[in-house]
């Protein structure tokens, strides 16, 4: 399953003339909860307002990171169930990515998302209650479920490592499901490794890059001839 909703602090609610409008809200501290609210609230209103008025011949894309934790939002339930039931008529794409599977499991938008879905990107599960239930709803075949309990991790694997996931995309004469490997760029590598060592050198690297772009496709370079010396 996937979708990717983002979101900014106070400070940075503006609109976005490019084609991608970022929010990030970071900045805004964990324990600001009424703030993240408040600022969540107002971008997503934003948001659907901005997706309703385009041209319908565009196509969009609304993701909503960690679908569950949106239901914290104040009317964050009646938002992601208006947008699977009405924001497609506008030509919208909604992703949702879920995590936490059980708190999502226990939501009244469970039904909009899963009764809305075409496709199900669907990475390894390691509770098999709640890969049973997930496959009630989606008609996931029982051999696909155990492919899914048994995806080796990349950290298990020799060679060329990969990320194994499942696609379905339901039709209504036939579904298409199947197993994909998912093969990272060494310049995707170099952007999403967190270890407190990379992340320093990393941002050292790129603040003294004269473009973002070019530092990542110079330094991955760079650090990956190191590697191999």
């Amino acid at each position: 399953m996937g979708i990717t909703a983002a979101c900014s602090t106070a400070r940075a609610i503006s609109h976005s003339p490019g084609k991608v409008a970022h929010f990030e809200l970071g900045y805004i501290p964990e324990s600001a909860k009424e703030l993240k609210a408040a600022a969540g609230f107002l971008i997503t209103n934003h948001s659907r307002k901005h997706i309703m008025t385009l041209p319908r011949a565009l196509r969009k894309r609304n993701i909503y990171e960690e679908v569950a934790r949106f239901l914290d939002i104040p009317g964050g339930q009646e938002i992601v169930q208006e947008s699977y039931a009405q924001l497609r008529k506008f030509n919208c794409w909604n992703i949702s990515i879920v995590q936490q599977y059980a708190r999502f499991k226990q939501s009244r938008i469970r039904s909009a998302v899963f009764g809305n879905s075409r496709q199900f990107f669907i990475m390894r599960q390691n509770d098999r209650a709640d890969l049973d239930d997930m496959g009630n709803d989606i008609a996931l075949p029982e051999v696909t479920q155990h492919a899914i309990m048994n995806y080796p991790l990349p950290d298990h694997q020799t060679g060329q490592k990969y990320s194994p996931f499942t696609y379905l995309h339901t039709d209504a004469t036939r579904n298409l499901c199947g197993t994909v490997h998912n093969v990272a760029s060494p310049e995707m590598l170099y952007c999403s490794s967190s270890s407190g060592e990379h992340f320093d050198r990393r941002a050292r690297e790129l603040r003294q890059s004269s473009s973002v772009v070019e530092g990542i496709i110079l330094h991955r370079r760079e650090n990956g001839e190191t590697k191999s010396h």
